[in-house]
């Protein structure tokens, strides 16, 4: 059965170039990269918001549309069948498609109360409320939707 899964999370997931990878199950073109590791900063949610308008400024990766994740797409990368290693060397439920070496928590979009941003843990699956203007090991995984052709 745990083969089965692991079928399951590579038609999943295809690596799409050097900087991103596909979602093939959620249409969501994901970072290979957290935060963390594009920029070498932990950040408080509003910085990552800030953060990901930079990039789109840019157009990193060719598009202008990166976001923080809901907290159900984000949920949607924890697998216990998959694993990889955040930045302290500890195991973390993520795809192997995506770097080694992030942050554990990552920052979602939602907040409740205008204050409390949702934070998911890599290494539990639980989520969390947070200070939206805390840093503390703050980081997110960035993402898109892909585009419908036309």
């Amino acid at each position: 059965m745990s083969e089965q899964g692991s079928d399951q999370a590579a038609e999943r997931f295809m690596e799409a170039d050097s900087d991103t990878i596909i979602d093939g199950a959620k249409r969501l073109v994901w970072l290979k990269k957290d935060t963390w590791q594009l920029s070498g900063k932990w950040m408080a949610q509003r910085q990552v918001k800030d953060f990901a308008e930079g990039l789109n400024r840019k157009q990193f990766a060719g598009f202008s549309n990166w976001r923080l994740p809901t907290t159900e797409e984000a949920k949607s990368l924890f697998d216990k069948k998959l694993k990889n290693s955040d930045n302290m060397g500890k195991e973390i439920y993520l795809s192997n498609l995506f770097e080694p070496g992030c942050g554990f928590l990552c920052w979602t979009s939602d907040v409740r109360h205008n204050i409390q941003g949702v934070r998911l843990s890599f290494r539990k699956g639980v989520t969390m409320y947070d200070d939206i203007f805390r840093v503390s090991r703050g980081s997110s995984r960035l993402v898109r939707d892909i585009e419908k052709d036309d």
